[in-house]
């Protein structure tokens, strides 16, 4: 091979391999030593931050809503932060629920008007057109009196209610004939003579509406 060959072939090698480092050509694939960089997407939204939600009870802590004649209420304790509520189950007696439903809703319904005396009646469970009232039940034996539905009589004093407010403020009280709805440790709803040391339980109210009982006439 000629010198002036020689030149032209090496002349060649050279501009080839420019040409793959630069990669320019259209035609070439960049080499090993050319990086691809791998950029993230334009406007990528940084990583949600899930918040987590304070669990509330059905009712707020306290007296809540006013006792009025009238009115669709639940009560429910204090202590649950509103989620344990009174209710009546199918065998008439008052026990705890944590499902707000139709037996779960009491009407105060006043002996006089004007007065802050009541009979309880149940807001939903009639019969025969007429609603039941709250009443003290005794079970027999030495257990611990209950409250009960029953025929409404303003005439029995175990039917007679009022809703003082505690004396810390954070609750209502239940007051029957001169004893206290309490529910105890074992969540059964009782009434007993308060006494010293004895951990009454705060109810919180919570207003549902206008009562729907029909009335004799309607």
């Amino acid at each position: 091979m000629s010198v002036m060959a020689r030149i032209g072939a090496i002349a060649l090698v050279l501009s080839a391999s420019a040409c793959t480092a630069s990669g320019t050509d259209g035609g070439l694939k960049p080499g090993p030593s050319a990086a691809v960089p791998s950029a993230a997407p334009a406007g990528a939204a940084a990583p949600a931050t899930t918040a987590t939600a304070t669990a509330a009870g059905i009712a707020p802590v306290g007296t809540g809503a006013p006792v009025k004649a009238d009115r669709q209420l639940l009560f429910a304790t204090v202590r649950s932060g509103g989620r344990k509520m009174l209710t009546v189950a199918s065998s008439g007696l008052v026990e705890l629920t944590d499902h707000q439903n139709d037996r779960a809703l009491f009407v105060p319904s006043p002996t006089t008007v004007g007065g802050d005396e009541y009979l309880l009646k149940t807001a939903k469970i009639i019969t025969g057109g007429e609603a039941w009232c709250l009443q003290v039940h005794s079970p027999g034996g030495t257990r611990s009196l209950q409250l009960k539905t029953a025929a409404c009589d303003t005439s029995v004093k175990d039917q007679i209610f009022t809703f003082p407010v505690a004396d810390d403020g954070t609750g209502r009280l239940i007051e029957v004939n001169g004893l206290l709805v309490r529910v105890t440790d074992d969540g059964e709803v009782i009434a007993e003579e308060s006494g010293e040391g004895l951990d009454l339980t705060g109810f919180t109210v919570r207003d549902q509406g206008e009562s729907t009982i029909p009335h004799l006439g309607d």
